[in-house]
């Protein structure tokens, strides 16, 4: 996949965690750095309900992905890099943000914060984020 049509991927998946989190979760996200908190909100509440009853490894899947989507855009927004796709381990490719010779997977955190620990925040993993890219 050519680092355009990840791009185009990344910007379509972004709109639709903004269209979940309006549906679903009655949030409005505008791409802004403030707008993380709303999303830790969610992701914590997606973390209660697998305790409780556990969702699709699909629905989980496809929402960090989404999400992760989201957070990938707000992080490009703010303080650039692009999306790549990192296929070294072919049975486990993953795409994640890159900046200087950083590489952040935010799907990979949504997921983390879904299944294991909501004590995760993506708003400031994402100030973590660009603070090392800065150093």
């Amino acid at each position: 996949m050519q680092t355009n049509e990840i791009s185009k991927l990344m910007e379509e998946s972004a709109r639709d965690a903004v269209g979940y989190m309006a549906e679903q979760h009655q949030l409005q996200l505008d791409f802004s750095l403030a707008s993380l908190q709303d999303v830790d909100t969610v992701l914590a509440t997606l973390h209660q309900r697998q305790q409780q009853q556990s969702h699709s490894p699909e629905l989980i899947f496809t929402l960090s992905n989404i999400i992760g989507a989201y957070i990938g855009e707000v992080f490009i927004n703010n303080y650039g890099g692009n999306w790549h796709s990192n296929t070294a381990d072919n049975a486990a490719p993953y795409i994640s943000v890159q900046l200087s010779d950083k590489e952040f997977p935010f799907a990979s955190v949504c997921y983390h914060k879904i299944t294991q620990d909501d004590t995760i925040s993506v708003a400031d993993y994402v100030k973590q984020a660009a603070a090392n890219v800065m150093q």
